[in-house]
């Protein structure tokens, strides 16, 4: 029995049906995924804002221990400021925090440092980072139920 050239070709593709079933599938896997993925790039530019808030938490200790104070001497300019490499967050590439003193937490005997939210994580749940001369952890402008243990595990 022989078959024409056109029944063959119909065997062996699909139909609108098929393709349309197999988009449906990957959107709704992706609609699950996609959600996680992005929450898990959020955590980890967190991580590397609190490893980079703790380096200059250990910058303003190691000005402390030589100088007796976490401000400068009066009359030397500006009463603080941290090194260029830990105020952008990450060192290299696009900027996702800045790093800086709260204002009006900076005195003789402790300071505040802050990791403020920028560019891709503008919006973040967590808000703003902040640890002071105590070692005591906090969040700002974060989301109703959001707590501190939550941002900074």
């Amino acid at each position: 029995m022989k078959t024409s050239f056109a029944s063959r070709c119909r065997v062996l593709g699909f139909t609108l049906i098929e393709v349309m079933i197999v988009v449906a599938i990957v959107a709704i896997l992706a609609s699950i995924a996609l959600p996680s993925y992005l929450e898990s790039v959020r955590k980890s530019r967190r991580a590397e804002a609190r490893a980079q808030l703790m380096e200059a938490v250990q910058y303003m200790q190691r000005f402390y221990s030589q100088n007796d104070s976490f401000k400068r001497a009066v009359g030397t300019g500006a009463d603080m400021v941290l090194p260029d490499a830990l105020m952008v967050v990450p060192r290299q590439g696009a900027q996702t925090y800045t790093i800086d003193f709260v204002t009006g937490t900076l005195q003789p005997g402790s300071f505040t440092l802050a990791a403020i939210p920028a560019g891709a994580m503008k919006g973040d749940r967590c808000g703003t980072l902040q640890i002071d001369s105590a070692g005591r952890r906090t969040i700002v402008d974060a989301r109703p139920g959001v707590t501190a243990d939550d941002c900074w595990r």
